[in-house]
């Protein structure tokens, strides 16, 4: 406790007796720790000192030595001149291994001074080496030091050439050592292994392949020969350790000879061109290179850095949790790997897992993938051998088109990318990797792996590995399926295609929620693991499976001429078991969709991501330059990876979707997704249109916005974000009245914009013209150009002239403006008019020949596409039964459509198509050739589907390019110019992007409504009534008895009397606006009448029921305009 005595000011404290002699406990605590990391220090130098002293001591004392035996050496070669008998040799050998030193002139001359004794005398050689043992250690030796001179600029490589030829060659040895029993083949293979074993520790490869580098003259064509004998003297000192390796490398030697070569020849940072041309070529087509054992020892290689890998993860794990022994910064991690061991490891990697080495691996097995080669176990590791490799791919640019999956809200551009830059790429490291994809589609490899591949499909491994090849080359080519013969050839085997799903479901698929399918299909993150082995299938799976599934016609499609028990040869799935695959697939693309766009993002900016993960590299000894690189690289492979899955998933369901709508096997409601959480109640938020609003990237950080994106408006929340991508994507998922309603919620948050908010008081901007009924056509085109009224947005005023020229009665407040809509629509559609013809099925489509007729027929093109926009747009049902392969060029993301659309325009033309497909006998017979005879009004035409198509026979190799030719020709070609402007006309009034969330069907139903009858109970449940009318007035009793009577067609003229459109509105007559009115009309005398702008009935109030269903019938069916009122 503190007391208070009156003093509230500190006095300072006074000492007058000086400095205190004491210290406190601290100072001298401290002072003694000084005192003692001094002395400690001072005990460090001074053995740091000792050890200096003691290693140059040795170091003058060696040299001392080496110098004196250097002159025993030069004092009895100056006495005794040449070497004359084995004690000679060993007298000069014992010295020379202990005094030599490379790239010392002397040295060097001593050196071969020996050797040529050597050279000459082998037998001498041989002879001691029987009596005495210790000469397997000279002759090592030796060997090793004149694998050292070859390299030595100002020395010649002729004797240690020959040296090592003799000494190492089993032809010499052979001859020079005499048979010793039964044991002398054993003897030379134990010789042999001493000397390679030696020789490869001291870079045996290396000196070789630069000597090839340096003494072979570079060459820009691959041959197998040179007339060059020292390139062949070269050639065979590279063979000659290879015909030691066992074939199933079980040694030691074997490995140490292919892991060396491996890395000093097939994967050096550079190929030369001696090697590329020279080396690789002569090696692939001996038969007894060692191939397959190479390649074993690459797989093996290639497991144990796998397995390497995963040690790092769990150190790197440790590392969070454990800690270092040791202070100064000098820490080593307990348990651990050091950090030079870790830094030789990374860089082992790099040098073995290289472009160099793929190529290299590709071009050796030029005479090993024959008829003979049916070794399970081979291709098992050959796969893996490949697939390890393939990841060089990702350092090439994307050779891709732009897709909206990969950039789902905007297609600006990405130079303002928040993303590191991708890695950097030498133009000679490019055309080695493009190199590598061309050898990957040859012939005889694709022959091989696909003959192979189906006796492995259950090894999952195998195909796990086949996958990963086929995904890096689909990652890097979009349109691979298509380019590449691998993936083609794969894509026709109904049997791999099978087998991946099978793989894919059954080696991937465990207890709920644990499956990595199951929790992609939950939107839930997957393993590093996970994704690695999961992903490589499902995107393979998906590419190849629409591969085939787009050369197919329906028929094949649905296994019409299967029967029941058997399997199809064509299709590798039945229809049973293609409606749970659509499901998996659907709920995996709704998963894909909420992970590219999570709820939540790390807000960590990528540079302060790297520079955290740079530090950690650091302080684990693995270096922030390589980590950063290695970061980089992960990046780039998510950033292509991720989207490219998200994209072959969502276009293979679209396909299955696209038969599904033509054939209908899946049970009603099977693309609906159940439970979908989307924000579809607000549609003005949803920006469909691109470039309307900057988002994310899918799988991508957020980036940060800029001033323009500011005020643009707050940003896209992530719902709103996946709700955009899937009506963009996969809409189907989403019912079709859902859909509707966003159209029309889109629809009228522009017409808010541009209509303004009084314009249910006819005020605002309108467009105001005048046309007469028997000119409509010519009028409203004149009128409603694109230079007079640029914008048809607004609310039309319309104004209509009889056939006796005088105005017509009413004010336009809608109703006019519906009925001259649907009049110039029904007119501009009209066959007789030119610009639309008529398939058999009476369905309209763009005429062909619409050149013949009218010249600038694009204007009009692009004029019938804005009146069809306005209709659209002001959700004006018109009857319009467009041909279904027309509508999939309105709906569809590309205007060209392919041969499946041709049953739509021509059934004959397309089964006969098909029946061509399907033909067996010689196709060159029936007479075909790549031409087909138009006839434009009476003109017949012979066109070319290709140049010089007169010319060219269709066959057997060729009927599939000429199916498609004639397709395209009949689909796209005729009538591509009046497409193009139809589209354009259209997105002139509403974004063609709105458009995209129906199919072709859905969009027939929007144009002209739903083929159902009218909903009488309907209508009278959202009916109004005016003046004294009510629900339980006699008269308006009469009148839905009367309605209730009529058939169909009476009851669709009353509706179109009433509201100018025969259709019921798509969701019923809730959204009929204005509501359907009856209003009393006074005298009984009068016929019922109409004001179709407020949809307003004008009803007498008539008492008899019979007059009521005369007059009512006598009006519907007069046709009048507005002259009954």
């Amino acid at each position: 406790m503190f007391s208070f005595d009156g003093e509230f000011r500190r006095r300072p404290q006074q000492n007058l007796g000086g400095a205190s002699l004491k210290t406190d406990r601290l100072t001298t605590i401290r002072k003694a720790q000084q005192e003692r990391q001094k002395r400690e220090e001072a005990r460090r130098h001074q053995c740091g000192a000792i050890v200096i002293q003691s290693a140059i001591r040795s170091f003058v004392q060696r040299q001392h030595t080496k110098q004196r035996e250097r002159d025993k050496f030069d004092e009895y070669r100056k006495v005794n001149g040449a070497i004359r008998n084995g004690p000679d040799l060993e007298f000069y050998s014992k010295r020379i291994i202990f005094f030599y030193v490379q790239r010392t002139a002397q040295d060097g001359d001593r050196l071969i001074f020996l050797c040529q004794y050597m050279i000459k005398h082998p037998g001498e050689v041989f002879k001691l080496l029987d009596q005495d043992s210790i000469w397997m250690y000279r002759i090592k030796r030796l060997l090793g030091l004149c694998l050292g001179q070859i390299l030595v600029p100002e020395c010649s490589p002729t004797i240690p050439m020959r040296m090592l030829e003799i000494y190492s060659s089993n032809t010499y040895i052979t001859k020079h050592i005499p048979p010793s029993g039964t044991n002398h083949s054993q003897y030379i293979q134990q010789y042999l292994v001493s000397i390679y074993s030696h020789l490869i520790e001291r870079r045996y490869f290396c000196v070789v392949r630069q000597l090839i580098e340096e003494k072979v003259p570079a060459i820009d064509m691959d041959t197998i020969a040179l007339a060059n004998p020292i390139a062949d003297a070269l050639f065979e000192m590279l063979l000659r350790p290879l015909q030691l390796i066992d074939p199933e490398a079980r040694d030691l030697l074997s490995r140490q000879i292919l892991q060396s070569f491996t890395f000093n020849v097939l994967s050096p940072h550079h190929l030369s061109d001696q090697v590329k041309h020279f080396v690789l070529p002569a090696l692939g087509v001996r038969k007894d290179f060692p191939y397959w054992t190479l390649v074993r020892c690459i797989a093996d290689e290639y497991q144990r850095q796998l397995d390497y890998r995963s040690t790092i993860l769990i150190d790197l794990t440790d590392d969070t949790m454990g800690s270092t022994v040791g202070g100064g910064g000098t820490g080593v991690r307990m348990g651990g790997t050091p950090k030079k061991a870790r830094k030789d490891q990374s860089q082992e990697e790099r040098l073995l897992l290289s472009s160099s080495l793929l190529y290299a691996f590709l071009k050796l097995d030029e005479r090993h993938l024959d008829e003979t080669s049916n070794s399970k176990e081979h291709f098992s590791a050959y796969l893996k051998v490949i697939a390890s490799m393939v990841d060089n791919f990702t350092k090439l640019p994307r050779k891709t088109i732009r897709s909206s999956i990969n950039r789902p809200l905007d297609d600006s551009s990405d130079s303002d990318s928040d993303g590191e830059d991708g890695p950097t790429l030498s133009p000679r490291e490019a055309t080695l990797l493009h190199a590598i994809i061309g050898m990957l589609n040859e012939r005889r490899r694709v022959s091989y792996i696909v003959r192979m591949i189906e006796a492995v499909l259950d090894d999952p491994l195998a195909v796990q590995n086949l996958c990963q090849i086929c995904h890096q080359l689909m990652t890097y080519n979009r349109m691979a399926v298509y380019e590449y013969k691998l993936l083609y050839m794969l894509a026709s085997k109904p049997l791999i295609i099978r087998g991946l799903w099978y793989t894919l479901t059954a080696h991937t698929m465990g207890p709920m929620f644990s499956s990595p399918i199951v929790r992609l299909s939950k939107g839930i993150n997957i393993s590093k693991e996970d994704s690695d082995r999961t992903i490589p299938i499902l995107a393979s799976f998906c590419a190849l499976f629409g591969r085939l599934i787009a050369s197919l016609h329906d028929g094949e499609f649905v296994q019409e001429n299967v029967l029941p028990g058997t399997v199809s040869n064509i299709m590798p799935f039945s229809i049973p078991e293609l409606i749970p695959l659509s499901t998996t697939l659907k709920e995996i693309s709704l998963g894909l969709v909420e992970l590219a766009f999570p709820e939540t993002r790390s807000n960590l900016h990528e540079n302060y991501r790297t520079m955290i993960s740079s530090l950690s590299a650091e302080a684990r000894g693995l270096g922030a330059h390589n980590k950063r690189s290695e970061r980089q690289q992960l990046n780039e492979q998510n950033r292509q990876i991720w989207p490219h899955l998200l994209k072959v998933c969502v276009s293979l369901l679209r396909q299955i979707h696209t038969r599904d709508l033509r054939r209908c096997f899946c049970p009603e409601g099977h693309w609906t997704a159940q439970n979908l959480n989307l924000p579809l109640d607000k549609p003005a938020d949803l920006h469909l249109s691109r470039g309307s609003r900057r988002g994310p990237r899918p799988f991508q950080p957020i980036r940060d916005f800029t001033r323009e994106d500011i005020e643009d408006g707050p940003p896209l929340s992530t719902k709103q974000i996946r709700s955009i991508t899937i009506l963009r994507e996969i809409p189907f998922v989403v019912p079709f009245n859902t859909r509707v309603g966003v159209f029309q919620g889109l629809v009228s948050a522009d017409k808010l914009r541009t209509q303004g908010d009084l314009q249910g008081f006819l005020q605002g901007p309108s467009i105001n013209i005048t046309v007469r009924r028997s000119h409509l056509y010519g009028d409203a085109f004149d009128k409603l150009s694109p230079t007079n009224e640029p914008d048809l947005r607004p609310k039309f005023r319309i104004e209509m002239v009889n056939s006796v020229g005088l105005r017509e009665a009413g004010i336009d407040g809608g109703g006019v403006f519906r009925e001259f809509l649907s009049e110039l629509i029904k007119l501009a559609f009209d066959p007789h008019r030119g610009f639309f013809m008529i398939t058999k099925d009476n369905m309209l489509y763009p005429n062909p020949c619409v050149g013949k007729i009218v010249e600038d027929f694009q204007r009009h093109y692009y004029f019938i596409g804005r009146i069809l926009g306005k209709a659209l747009y002001e959700n004006l049902l018109v009857e319009l039964p467009l041909a279904e392969f027309f509508l999939s060029k309105l709906a569809g993301k590309h205007s060209d459509v392919d041969v499946h659309q041709l049953a739509s325009l021509d059934p004959v033309l397309y089964r006969n198509l098909m029946s061509l497909k399907a033909y067996e006998g010689d196709v060159a017979d029936l007479g075909l050739d790549f031409t087909i005879v138009c006839d434009a009004l009476g003109e017949t035409k012979v066109e070319e589907l290709k140049p010089n198509g007169a010319n060219i026979i269709v066959n057997s190799t060729n009927r599939i390019e000429y199916i498609q030719l004639m397709a395209d020709f009949k689909l796209n070609q005729q009538i591509r110019a009046q497409c193009a402007a139809f589209r354009q006309g259209l997105a002139n009034v509403l974004p063609i992007e709105w458009l995209y969330m129906f199919s072709n069907k859905e969009l027939q139903v929007l144009i002209s409504g739903a083929e159902i009858p009218v909903d009488v109970h309907d209508l009278r449940q959202h009916t109004r009534y005016g003046g004294d009318f009510s629900l339980e007035h006699h008269t308006i009793q009469l009148f839905w008895k009367v309605v209730e009577q009529f058939d169909d067609i009476q009851r669709r003229l009353l509706l179109k009397f009433v509201t100018s459109c025969s259709r019921p509105p798509l969701l019923g007559f809730k959204d009929l606006d204005p509501p359907f009115y009856i209003q009393n009309a006074g005298d009984t005398d009068r016929l019922p009448s109409a004001s179709t702008c407020m949809n307003l009935l004008k009803l007498p109030a008539f008492e008899e029921e019979d007059v009521l269903r005369e007059k009512l019938l006598y009006a519907i069916q007069s046709g009048a305009g507005f002259e009954l009122s």
